[in-house]
Order: C-alpha cells, then sequence, then structure tokens
C-alpha cells in the first residue's frame, strides 16, 4: 500500500537513530568493561591468562555489535518488504513491561523505548521498539497495529484495577515474567552465567580499585 512506502520514508530517520542507540549503548558498555579490565591486568598482574581471554570474548562482542550496527539499511528494508505490496496488521496485546504481537511466533516487544508513530492511514499506527528476548537475532520490531484493537493481558489487566498482591516494585522478577524474557532456555541459562561472571570479575576489579584508593 502507498502509505506504508510513505510511512517508512517519512519516519528512516527517526528509526535509525533509535537503531543506532540501541548498539550504541551496548557497544560502549563492552568498552567500559575493557578499559576497567586492561586497568586492574596492567596495575595488579594476576589472573591475566582469565583477562585475556574475557578481554578477546568482550571485544569479539564490541566487534559483532558494531557490524550489526551498520546493517540498519538491510534490517529497515526488510520490514518495508514484509509490509508490501500489502500491508501486516498486527494484534497487540499489553503487559506489564511488553507489548506481544500475536502472530505465529509470539514477538515480545520492551515497553522501555518504544514509540508509537501515526500512520499517513488514520486507521493504523506503527509500532517501532525492540525485543524484549534477552538473546534476539532480529532486535527491531517495526508492526502496524489498529490501537483500537489493543488488548489486556489478563494478569496486566488485574494489576491495573489494583486485583494483585504483588508490589509493583517486585513484578518485573516474577518467574513468569523472567521466564516469558528469554529468547530460549539455553540461550537464557548459559548467556546469562558468561554474562554474571563477568559481571563478578569488574565488580571484584572495581571493589580492588576502591581499596587501593582508600
Amino acid at each position: 500500500m502507498d502509505f506504508v512506502a510513505s510511512d517508512f520514508e517519512y519516519y528512516e530517520r527517526t528509526i535509525k537513530i533509535m537503531y543506532q542507540n540501541y548498539y550504541w549503548k551496548r557497544i560502549v558498555i563492552c568498552g567500559i568493561a575493557l578499559v576497567i579490565i586492561m586497568i586492574y591486568s596492567g596495575i595488579f598482574q594476576d589472573n591475566l591468562m582469565l583477562n585475556v581471554l574475557l578481554m578477546v570474548a568482550i571485544a569479539g562482542a564490541g566487534g559483532y555489535l558494531f557490524l550489526e550496527k551498520q546493517k540498519f539499511s538491510e534490517v529497515y528494508h526488510a520490514f518495508l518488504a514484509e509490509n508490501q505490496p500489502e500491508v501486516q496488521i498486527r494484534k497487540i496485546q499489553e503487559e506489564e513491561y511488553s507489548y506481544n504481537v500475536l502472530a505465529k511466533g509470539k514477538t515480545r516487544i520492551n515497553k522501555k523505548g518504544v514509540r508509537n508513530l501515526p500512520s499517513n492511514n488514520k486507521q493504523y499506527t506503527m509500532m517501532v521498539g525492540f525485543s524484549k528476548a534477552f538473546f534476539s537475532r532480529e532486535p527491531l520490531q517495526i508492526v502496524y497495529y489498529d490501537m483500537l484493537d489493543l488488548t489486556y493481558e489478563e494478569n496486566f489487566r488485574l494489576k491495573r484495577n489494583g486485583y494483585t498482591k504483588v508490589p509493583r516494585i517486585l513484578r518485573r522478577f516474577t518467574l513468569r515474567n523472567l521466564k516469558a524474557s528469554a529468547g530460549n532456555a539455553m540461550s537464557f541459562i548459559l548467556g546469562n552465567l558468561f554474562l554474571l561472571f563477568i559481571l563478578y570479575r569488574l565488580l571484584r576489579y572495581v571493589w580492588s580499585f576502591l581499596r587501593m584508593l582508600f
């Protein structure tokens, strides 16, 4: 449909900035982690082999993220092609921390940072955000939906109406929410063990710096 091409042309710059910021944030985190490990290794000279392996892994992750950041045009035009010649209108279900795209394989879009962009076809809205899965090969999500057809997940609807005993601050850590956030069980377990190990080492190194200074 003509309005799809017009929408994608009009919002390309906006979505490109969102896409690049998503990757730059993760690249900067990798850079900070590398600097901490390099400084620690230079000062304390212990666990050098482990630190080298960690630096290689983090540098590899940063390089991969940088290469993915360059693929915006390819990814963006793939979404455009998906909605031509006929636009794909999705059903959206809202949860507390995500929007669920109810297609053949349910996709969860993180509410944080999501944008609802008005389409040239006033009946529809273009939702732009990023997958809530911890590990996603295609984090960017662009979907058309009708806001009047938006539904609420049952538990979220009850929470909105005050029918819940779980404090809001703890809802993010419920088993159901954590389980739903994993792209798949194996990548969730292995990936988080590795990330937690890196986080543990970084905190330990920062603590060593503080002890040295004070």
